[in-house]
């Protein structure tokens, strides 16, 4: 698999300016997007743990790496200093690389769990990568803007909608990559066809995808705007709050017609019965033949 593609690293895709420490550490792992079970606290967790362990390793390596410089320019200096300087050295390797393999455990199970890589964009057409690119940078720009951070654009799971457009991600180069081995002939025709078809309604899927999630930036952006205007910001406070009471009120008078079906007697029933077995009492009377 071809690595030199740096335009895959997750350093270029994500380029949102306020990065949490899981969203940097997940970009130290070359990892793009995580699906929704990869999104659990433990791994999150082992990623904060590892990290820590690697960090701690670095700057005991770090001092270690110093102490054998000064020991070693000192020519007063023991064997016995230098072996202290250089077991501080070899600990500090040790922790880091126990730090990495952890990190690596987490990647591990993310992966397994459902995840984008450097190696998923690596592997995927152009086209798919291009459409993804745009999705990506546009949900990052959303989920940065004002209106999303102070909970205006309710119920919008961003990370639910770049996971549905990863899926068409995977899935088409994977049908990609089978139909370049497919085998030629009459009777796999209809076949391929409908792989050919499956693959461009996944592109498809992507571009669209990434078309609306561009398209909703600059309303978001202009939502922004009314945001951080004083008055303006009064003005759709107000009418927020208006709106909950009003959608509260409708709620409400819909929970109780909704209950008022429970109060209704269940006579509908008895009737027809009723009438179903007199109707059946006429039948078993005795026909008098002309």
């Amino acid at each position: 698999m071809d690595f030199s593609r740096d335009d895959n690293a997750p350093a270029l895709w994500r380029t949102n300016r306020h990065k949490n420490l899981d969203q940097r550490i997940l970009e130290f792992q070359d990892v793009v997007i995580l699906g929704p079970a990869a999104h659990g606290k433990g791994l999150r967790a082992t990623r904060f743990a590892g990290a820590g362990v690697a960090v701690a390793g670095l700057c005991v390596a770090a001092l270690g790496l110093l102490s054998v410089i000064i020991t070693g320019a000192d020519e007063y200096s023991s064997a016995h200093a230098m072996g202290e300087a250089s077991f501080i050295l070899l600990c500090g390797v040790v922790v880091f690389l126990v730090g990495r393999l952890i990190l690596g455990v987490a990647r591990r199970c993310a992966v397994m769990r459902g995840a984008v890589t450097r190696e998923t964009l690596t592997a995927a057409p152009q086209d798919f990568t291009d459409a993804f690119r745009r999705a990506v940078n546009a949900a990052d720009t959303i989920g940065e803007s004002l209106a999303y951070q102070e909970g205006w654009l309710t119920d919008v799971d961003l990370d639910a909608a770049l996971w549905d457009l990863a899926q068409h991600l995977e899935t088409g180069t994977r049908l990609h990559d089978v139909l370049q081995a497919a085998p030629v002939g009459l009777e796999y025709h209809e076949q391929v066809e409908q792989a050919r078809a499956a693959l461009d309604g996944c592109l498809v899927h992507l571009r669209a995808g990434a078309d609306r999630l561009t398209g909703l930036v600059g309303r978001v952006e202009a939502l922004d705007v009314e945001l951080t205007a004083p008055v303006r910001r009064a003005e759709l406070e107000m009418m927020r709050e208006l709106r909950a009471r009003h959608d509260a009120e409708q709620m409400r008078r819909l929970s109780a017609a909704a209950a008022e079906v429970e109060f209704i007697a269940p006579v509908f029933g008895d009737v027809v019965d009723r009438a179903a077995g007199v109707l059946d009492a006429y039948d078993e009377l005795p026909k008098n033949p002309h």
